[in-house]
């Protein structure tokens, strides 16, 4: 090759170098171009494949790529068809067919089997998956995004020795292993050959002389004037200072806290810590990502409460990082304490505001607090600054949701996946509006397309069992809540419905074990006592059922079908009185329902039948109880009668007790106003309500749960609370 034909090359190569360094795609594009026509060979159509990628020009880049025999160009052409969806062309550049599958002829080394990891994910593969994935680590541990994706399939898959992987995140993320790692990347590095995708090489002695001479010349038309420079080409130290201290004292020049404003559109304040360790300790790259791996190893194992300890124990400025209070905001979301992971979303958006990653959840967990002026914000301001991701238009459906507007939901959730089709959340949230829409045929699709991109997705399941349930297809709903309960064990409103279908296929013992389960799990979760006490109450264990029902009565002091059930209990342990009592309670609460009819045909036989003696001394004759049967309903505050002595008068009550007197009344938990499910009782006309994805027990909209009132022989009809 002529002198003039080197220096060509190597200066259309540098100015290559400088477009895609500055991120002028385009123009890196137009030098590429200049290099291939000037000499065409495998290197040269790299470069040009190398400028369309970074210009967003997919095809035209694996157009070019087809056929080059070099490593980074076959990588290369990998992630333009990964990219287009063309899986098996894509296997195809990173593992060609005269491997043999081996995972040794992989190009490009962890980051070839990272990719190839995902090509195998998208195509079903998840075993071989997890296999690329974990040679991935095992050959370089820097390789994060092949340990997340790990950590998810490896909990699914059916391989026992798979089964324990709590040590993996210790031997991988290991002093000696990183510090081996970082050594060959350093030597490569010096030794010429770079681990980026985008490896630039040069032809010839003359041409890299040439190429480090005009490098010199264009950095010198970026260096400062000379004036500027100390006599050794640097800023004289002293200068530097004593112009940074005139800075500081200038008030104007001052560099003053950030205060960023937060989703609600307002400055926000001093960031609140709801975690981390206030020490100053040093801590290695190592035993973070060991903290890290194993924190987020818990959370895909949905052992929530370990992850947010293992995440509590980093220093306060890891700790206040977006990543790590996005991890800590989930964990609070699956155990569904709703205040919790807002608190910790909200942080999180105070130290990155423009963050998208979580945000599916953290409006998700407004949804379920019913916070529609904070939701509104931040679907607001998400839309200001990106549309290109799903995870806005999921904030912006969960907006529209809970204002009941279900059509806007479904086309905003549409959108999402329109973005982004391998986007598993927004499948669900969709097949949830069209469950409340009563479009069942669609809302199944909906979840199986979900469960199609990860079988791991229990709220898919959870979403296909309760349709089922609704239909009473008991055996089908009992199979998917079973699959649901493998991926999600310590759910305790899975185990509720469980219990459920299990009491309507007449196996009430295991019900019972059902729902003894989940108010382990979890002890505020009223529909397990409530559930409970309705199989009690069929069994004719009646003191235990009543048991049951004033812990649910703390938890929800206005349902009225918990005093329904207390007056059903009451009148089988003939104290009518407690059982009038509780069902006037009942019939106020449920005036426009039509249980209200319910409600007054067992009063009518309390009326038929006499208030007698019962087995607490108190007595009262028939005209009583006909007295009271003719009176107005009494009006209720928060609960009780507008008078308590009038009360205690009419119902023959003990002085000084009140509706929920046998236990202290609570407030409404998980951040619910308004007491755990609402406050009046809806029919069985209305559409049942969605339960949510990920997270549970929690309100929504009016009436009180289908789990409760709509299960036979409760007596009362309602509409279904929860979401999951």
């Amino acid at each position: 090759m002529s002198s003039s034909a080197i220096s060509f090359v190597s200066q259309a190569k540098l100015a290559f170098e400088y477009s895609l360094k500055n991120l002028l795609g385009k123009q890196a594009a137009f030098y590429a171009e200049r290099l291939v026509a000037e000499r065409p060979c495998d290197e040269t159509t790299y470069l040009l494949g190398l400028a369309y990628f970074h210009n967003q020009e997919l095809a035209r880049a694996q157009w070019h790529l087809q056929g080059n025999k070099l490593p980074e160009a076959r990588y290369l052409l990998a992630k333009c068809c990964s990219q287009l969806k063309r899986w098996d062309l894509a296997e195809d550049a990173l593992l060609p067919s005269s491997a043999g599958g081996n995972l040794n002829e992989v190009v490009n080394g962890a980051a070839g089997l990272f990719l190839l990891g995902q090509v195998q994910e998208r195509q079903g593969r998840r075993e071989q998956a997890v296999e690329c994935y974990f040679r991935c680590l095992q050959e370089c541990p820097f390789m994060w995004e092949a340990y997340e994706r790990w950590s998810w399939l490896v909990l699914g898959s059916p391989s026992p020795s798979r089964s324990s992987t709590a040590g993996v995140a210790s031997s991988t993320f290991s002093d000696q292993k990183l510090a081996q790692t970082a050594a060959a990347v350093g030597s490569s590095r010096e030794a010429g050959v770079s681990v980026s995708p985008a490896p630039l090489r040069t032809a010839g002695h003359g041409i890299e002389r040439t190429g480090r001479a005009s490098a010199t010349a264009i950095k010198s038309q970026n260096a400062p004037p000379r004036n500027e420079l100390g006599s050794k080409g640097t800023l004289n130290r002293r200068e530097r200072r004593e112009s940074w201290h005139s800075r500081s004292l200038d008030g104007h020049a001052q560099k003053e806290p950030r205060r960023s404003a937060g989703p609600a559109g307002q400055d926000a304040p001093s960031a609140t810590v709801i975690g981390g360790n206030a020490s100053n300790e040093s801590l290695s790259l190592a035993s973070l990502l060991c903290k890290l791996g194993v924190a987020l190893h818990a959370v895909h194992g949905f052992n929530c409460q370990q992850a947010v300890d293992e995440l509590s124990s980093l220093p306060k400025r890891h700790y206040e990082t977006g990543y790590v209070l996005d991890l800590v905001g989930l964990s609070h979301f699956e155990s569904a304490d709703y205040k919790k992971s807002e608190l910790a979303y909200n942080q999180a958006w105070r130290v990155e505001p423009h963050r998208v990653e979580g945000l599916e959840y953290y409006s998700s967990a407004l949804w379920h607090l019913r916070r529609d002026v904070e939701l509104c914000r931040l679907a607001q301001q998400c839309l200001q600054w990106d549309r290109l991701r799903p995870q806005v238009w999921c904030v912006v459906g969960n907006c529209f949701s809970l204002q009941k507007e279900h059509d806007a939901a479904i086309k905003l959730f549409k959108r999402a996946i329109q973005v982004d089709a391998n986007f598993t959340y927004a499948y669900t949230l969709c097949g949830h509006e069209f469950v409340a829409s009563e479009k069942i045929d669609k809302a199944v699709a909906m979840y199986e397309n979900a469960l199609n991109l990860d079988p791991r997705h229990y709220n898919a399941w959870w979403g296909l069992g309760n349709i089922y349930h609704r239909q009473e297809e008991h055996e089908n709903a009992k199979y998917h809540f079973y699959k649901a309960l493998q991926v999600n064990a310590s759910n305790s409103v899975l185990r509720c419905y469980l219990g459920m279908v299990l009491s309507a296929l007449k196996q009430p013992l295991l019900a019972l074990d059902s729902f003894d389960q989940a108010a382990q799990a979890e002890p505020q979760n009223g529909m397990a006592y409530f559930q409970k006490a309705c199989v009690l109450i069929s069994l004719d264990r009646h003191e235990e059922a009543l048991a049951d029902l004033k812990k649910v009565r703390c938890l929800a002091p206005k349902e009225a079908c918990v005093h329904f059930q207390l007056g059903k209990v009451y009148m089988k342990l003939q104290k009518d009185r407690k059982a009038l009592y509780h069902f006037n309670i009942a019939m106020d609460l449920n005036r426009d329902s039509k249980d209200y009819h319910t409600i007054k045909t067992h009063i009518e036989k309390l009326h038929i039948r006499g208030i007698s003696e019962d087995s607490t001394g108190e007595a009262s004759a028939g005209a009583g109880a006909h007295r009271i049967m003719s009176a107005a309903p009494p009006v209720l505050v928060t609960g009780g009668l507008s008078s308590p002595v009038a009360a205690q008068q009419l119902y023959g009550l003990s002085p000084g007790s009140r509706p929920g007197s046998e236990a202290p009344q609570t407030p409404a938990v998980r951040g619910v106003a308004g007491g755990f499910w609402s406050a009046s009782a809806s029919g069985s006309g209305g559409p049942p309500e969605r339960v949510r994805a990920y997270p549970v027990t929690a309100q929504r909209g009016r009436g009180s749960p289908l789990s409760w009132g709509g299960s036979p022989g409760n007596g009362l009809q309602g509409s279904s609370g929860f979401r999951i």
